[in-house]
C-alpha cells in the first residue's frame, strides 16, 4: 500500500505540535512513544485531530488485540507476523521474527501511522456512493 505524501505529511506536522517538537525532529521512522516520548493522551489527542481532518476514526487499539500471539520468549508467533502483514501491509515488521516484542506499540511509527489514516481513508465509502444511496 502506498501511503500518500500529504497524509505522512499531516501526521508529522500533527505529531510535531502534539509533542511540541519542531517539524525536523518527527521523521517516519521515528516510534511515537518510544523515539518521540508520546504518551496513551497524546495518541488520543492526535486520533482526534486527524478524525477531524480526514473524517475517519483510527482504531490503533487493534495492534493491542489478542489475536497477535506471542512465543515463550516473548517474540510474536510467525502467525501472528503474517496476519500482521495482511491487516497492516504499511507496517514495517523486519527484524521482529525473532526480537522480543517489549511493547505492541514498537512498530507504531509515524510512517504506520500514516498509514493507518490511509487505510481508513482508503475504505471510507465515497461521498459520491453516499449521496447515491440518499
Amino acid at each position: 500500500m502506498q501511503i500518500s505524501d500529504f497524509i505522512l505529511q499531516d501526521v508529522r506536522r500533527l505529531v510535531a505540535e502534539i509533542l511540541a517538537l519542531d517539524l525536523s525532529e518527527v521523521g517516519p521512522d521515528d516510534l511515537f512513544f518510544e523515539d518521540l516520548g508520546g504518551e496513551s493522551i497524546e495518541i488520543i489527542e492526535l486520533s482526534f485531530h486527524l478524525d477531524k481532518l480526514y473524517g475517519v476514526r483510527l482504531r490503533f487499539q487493534d495492534l493491542l488485540a489478542d489475536e497477535f500471539k506471542m512465543d515463550d520468549r516473548g517474540c510474536l508467533t510467525a502467525e501472528s507476523l503474517a496476519l500482521l502483514k495482511r491487516k497492516y501491509p504499511f507496517l514495517k515488521l523486519e527484524g521482529f521474527e525473532g526480537r522480543p516484542l517489549e511493547r505492541q506499540t514498537a512498530f507504531l511509527t509515524i510512517e504506520a501511522i500514516a498509514g493507518f489514516v490511509q487505510m481508513a481513508v482508503e475504505s471510507k465509502p465515497s461521498e459520491i456512493a453516499s449521496a447515491r444511496e440518499s
